[in-house]
Order: C-alpha cells, then sequence, then structure tokens
C-alpha cells in the first residue's frame, strides 16, 4: 500500500488540464476521463433521478410528520422517536447495499439494474407509508415503525446505486461537477412539484388539507411517476469507469470497511451531509406548521416551500462556477456564513411575507452551495480512497452518502418533532405563546445547524491535493 504524499511535480502536472489539452488537440482519450462523453441525455438523466428520488423523499420529510401527527394522530413526541429510530435503524442498511454493489456483476453493469428492479418496490412502500391507520394507538404507531423502515430500506436499495453510478460514469471532475449540478437541479424541481402541488392535489382529491384518501391518491401519482423516471435513468445512463482490481490479500468485507474508516476526506463529507440533511428537514418539515400557525397563512406553506425549491433550482445552476472560481471550501463556507447572517434577520420579517420569502430564497441559495456539491465531494473522495487504498469501493463511499442523507433527515425531523413536543403542540389548540415557539424552532434550529456545517467543511482539505492525487494514479497503471 502506497502511503506517501503525491509528488509536487504531479501537483504541477494537472490532469484536468492536461485532459482539456488532449481534448483540444484530438487526442483519443479513454471514455471514462473523456468529459465529452457524457453526453446531454446522460446529463438530463441524472436530473432525472434526482425528481424521482425527491418525489419520494420529499414527500417524506415535508409532509410525513404533519400526516403522522394531524392525520393519524400520533402525538409529535412519539412520532418524532419513531422517524429517528426507524431512520437510523435502516440507515445502516446503506453500507450493506453498498458493499454488495461493489460485488455486482449484471450484464447491464453495477449500478443499474438496481434502478431497473428496485424503483416499483420503493414505489409500493412509499404508497403503504402514507396509509397508516387513524386513532394513534398502538396498531398505527406499529404499522408507522414497520412501513417507515421498509420504505427506508428500498429507499437504499435505489438510491445507493444511484449515488455510485455518477463515480462509475466518468472520471473527469469537471463533468462530475456538472453531473452534481444536474443532480441539485433534479431535487430543486422535485422540491417545486412537491411544495407546489402536493397541498392543492391532497385538497383537490381528498376534499380537505388533511384528508386520508388525497394524501394515497397524490402519493400514489408520485410514486408511479418515480419509477418511470428510474427507468429513463437505467436506459440513459453509461457505466464507464471500471472497477479498480482488488488484490486477494486486500479483498473482504472487513478491509472495505477498515478503508472507508480511513478516509479522511469521505468522513469530513460524511458528517457534513448529515448536517446538511438535518438542515433540510427542519426547513422542509418545519414549513408546515410555521405557515399555519405562525403566520395563520394555508398558502405560506407552498410559497415558503417555492422559495425554498427554487434556490435548489439556481443553486444547481450557479454553484458550479461559483466554486470553481472561489474553491470548493472556501466557496461553502462563505455561503454558509451569508446564510447564517441572513437567516438572523428573518426573525424580524414574519409580518411581512415579501420580504419574508425573499430573505429566505437568498439565504438558502448561498446556503445551499455545499448541498450542491456533495455528491461531487463524495465522488471525489473515491479517488483518494483508490490512491490511499488501492481500491475505489464507490458503492461502499456512496451508501455512506445515503447513510448520511437518512441519519440527517431523521435527526432534523425529531429535533423539529420533539421541538413540537416541549413547546406542547396539539393540533386544533395552538396559543399565541405557542405560535413564536414554532417561528423560533423554524428559524433559529437552521442557523444553529448551518454553524456547525460551516466549522466541519472548514476542515476540508482534499481539494488542494486531488490533481497530484489523480496523476499518481495514472501513472500508477501505467507501470
Amino acid at each position: 500500500m502506497s502511503t506517501r504524499q503525491p509528488d509536487k511535480g504531479a501537483a504541477r502536472r494537472n490532469p484536468v488540464a492536461k485532459g482539456a489539452e488532449k481534448c483540444a488537440a484530438g487526442e483519443r482519450l479513454d471514455p471514462a476521463d473523456d468529459p465529452r462523453a457524457v453526453r446531454g441525455g446522460e446529463r438530463a438523466a441524472f436530473a432525472l433521478g434526482d425528481v424521482a428520488s425527491n418525489l419520494t423523499w420529499t414527500t417524506i420529510s415535508s409532509y410525513l410528520l404533519f400526516f403522522y401527527t394531524d392525520v393519524a394522530g400520533i402525538v409529535a413526541g412519539t412520532a418524532g422517536t419513531l422517524m429517528l429510530i426507524a431512520r437510523l435503524l435502516d440507515a445502516f442498511f446503506d453500507p450493506a447495499v453498498g458493499l454488495v454493489l461493489d460485488r455486482t456483476v449484471t450484464r447491464w453493469g453495477r449500478a443499474r439494474p438496481y434502478l431497473l428492479f428496485g424503483a416499483p418496490l420503493l414505489a409500493a412502500l412509499t404508497l403503504l407509508t402514507f396509509l397508516t391507520p387513524g386513532g394513534g394507538g398502538t396498531g398505527a404507531l406499529i404499522y408507522a415503525y414497520v412501513t417507515f423502515v421498509l420504505v427506508g430500506l428500498a429507499y437504499s436499495l435505489v438510491n445507493v446505486p444511484y449515488g455510485a453510478l455518477m463515480a462509475m460514469t466518468t472520471r473527469d471532475s469537471g463533468a462530475r461537477m456538472q453531473l452534481a449540478g444536474m443532480r441539485s437541479f433534479g431535487v430543486g424541481i422535485g422540491l417545486i412539484v412537491v411544495s407546489t402541488a402536493t397541498q392543492p392535489l391532497i385538497s383537490l382529491f381528498g376534499g380537505s388539507a388533511t384528508s386520508r384518501s388525497g394524501f394515497a391518491w397524490t402519493v400514489g401519482l408520485y410514486a408511479v411517476t418515480g419509477v418511470v423516471m428510474f427507468w429513463a435513468v437505467f436506459g440513459l445512463a453509461k457505466e464507464r469507469v471500471p472497477a479498480a482490481p482488488v488484490p486477494e490479500a486486500r479483498a473482504g468485507i472487513a478491509n472495505s470497511v477498515k478503508a472507508l474508516a480511513g478516509n479522511a476526506p469521505w468522513l469530513t463529507v460524511f458528517a457534513f451531509s448529515i448536517l446538511s440533511f438535518a438542515r433540510l428537514g427542519v426547513i422542509t418539515g418545519g414549513a408546515v406548521y410555521f405557515a399555519l400557525h405562525t403566520l395563520d397563512r394555508p398558502a405560506a406553506v407552498s410559497m415558503i416551500l417555492l422559495a425554498f425549491s427554487l434556490s435548489a433550482v439556481l443553486g444547481s445552476l450557479i454553484t458550479a462556477p461559483v466554486l470553481r472560481a472561489l474553491g470548493h471550501r472556501r466557496g461553502i463556507l462563505l455561503g454558509l456564513i451569508t446564510c447564517i447572517v441572513l437567516s438572523g434577520l428573518l426573525f424580524f420579517l414574519s409580518g411581512n411575507l415579501v420580504a419574508f420569502t425573499a430573505v429566505f430564497f437568498v439565504a438558502n441559495l448561498v446556503g445551499g452551495f455545499g448541498f450542491v456539491a456533495v455528491p461531487a465531494l463524495v465522488a471525489d473522495t473515491v479517488e483518494w480512497h483508490e490512491w490511499r487504498h488501492h481500491r475505489r469501493d464507490e458503492g461502499l463511499l456512496f451508501a455512506g452518502y445515503s447513510m448520511s442523507t437518512k441519519i440527517g433527515a431523521a435527526l432534523g425531523s425529531a429535533c423539529l418533532a420533539w421541538g413540537l413536543a416541549v413547546i406542547g403542540y396539539r393540533p386544533g389548540a395552538v396559543t399565541p405563546h405557542m405560535r413564536d415557539d414554532i417561528g423560533l424552532l423554524f428559524i433559529g434550529l437552521p442557523i444553529l445547524i448551518a454553524a456547525l456545517q460551516a466549522a466541519v467543511i472548514a476542515a476540508y482539505r482534499l481539494e488542494t491535493k486531488l490533481p497530484a492525487i489523480k496523476e499518481e494514479i495514472r501513472l500508477r497503471a501505467e507501470r
């Protein structure tokens, strides 16, 4: 195993620049290294994949807690504990999926078959999750635990391979950041659909905002659409980067896990991703309560979530050039600091919905640079992994990323639910003091989490070493 640092000469021979020079000179590159190999249709497929993911994920993040408390009748604190325990349990399924993925060989590739066969299972379990019986009794609670765990497992079977697919599509960092941007664009579109269409569809299908049948028809529509989109990714995406041959002495699950634990850049990105999704969970889950009770304006649910969604869409378009100009670490850090400052102003703007929404939009736009970049950062840690441990393990590394999204979302939802329990939230009995407390939860918790994100990303150091690492891997392969 090589543990020496990349040499300075290799650092000067930037392989990204080298690849661009070869492209310009008309030299033939390996498709895995050629940024031109990833064409428009394939880039669009990665956007579709995240639209599909968010028709499930964002619907659960934004509406399941509300469904549990106001439709199924489960007490807020109990619902929060349910969401934390169930999500943490299924989060540990992600590494198992990653380990299996790294050992998968089929005629369709390593990752793509999981999209083909896993998407229908995910759709069915998403619908079942929103069919939790009412009354809030023991039966409803057991049903909620079982379905919430199972939908998380199904999400792992689809999303871990989907995430790893980006690292299998290309080695080129620029192309990866473009794909990460397309993924974030898909996230934004999914957020827009869920934030603007869900409540009207529930009322259309069921006649009220808390209609059980309205939830069922709406979630069923999203689930079927998600299957079609994942199948489109299966058809359009290609796996160009071969699995790195692993010496027999280094094979085995224990060695894979040990190598993962020794990947310091990945651990940093993992912690950052947990916090990113915790903040996302608080914002998307808290918007319903904030609009209905603090603002006393049901229409503000769509307005606030739409602003958040649009910030993700615009962020997907500007993050790559911003981070290219400022650097990954510096750009993400500056964005988070600005987000914290702007979010503090929201405490004084709740009486002016237009001003509140505008500041909220800008705060989440700049605070979301890291959210957009995380999949590309994870893909970069694969290169460090191969350089240090002579193995790529894309499945395991992206399983960890998927695991972080679940842990983060679980922590965000649980903290929000426990906060509601602390202030004594009960549907239909919200006092003026409770309205102020809900506002404090919705604004204050994301500020605290953003500060923690800034502290974590400040420790990220892979960016400056990556060109030399890639060059050494290339030279090693030629020997």
